[in-house]
């Protein structure tokens, strides 16, 4: 139904890489229940704080949607880099304290 993958990115820090979750099950609660899932292996492991990274909001509609999914689980904004992966794709870096 979904995955979720994490990458360490600092001694404190870790990122979800990359979450999908099959369409058909979209808005089911199926990618909440991994992410809290995660987030309290997360906090067993010792890390502070986890990131998320994707085009700023009001790029892409799909991108939107990704957007709005991070905020709801208590992501905040932290930095866009206009130019990380191109001018048409800025990065935006959401992050939350474990």
């Amino acid at each position: 139904m979904g995955f979720l993958y994490l990458k360490q990115t600092g001694k404190d820090t870790v990122e979800i890489a990359v979450m999908g979750v099959l369409k058909e099950y979209h808005r089911k609660g199926i990618g909440q229940s991994l992410f809290e899932y995660v987030k309290k292996e997360i906090h067993k492991k010792g890390y502070s704080f986890i990131q998320v990274k994707t085009v700023q909001m009001g790029k892409y509609e799909n991108y939107d949607k990704t957007n709005k999914f991070s905020l709801s689980l208590g992501f905040k904004e932290f930095e866009i880099f206009p130019d990380l992966w191109d001018k048409w794709n800025p990065c935006q870096i959401y992050i939350m304290a474990v």
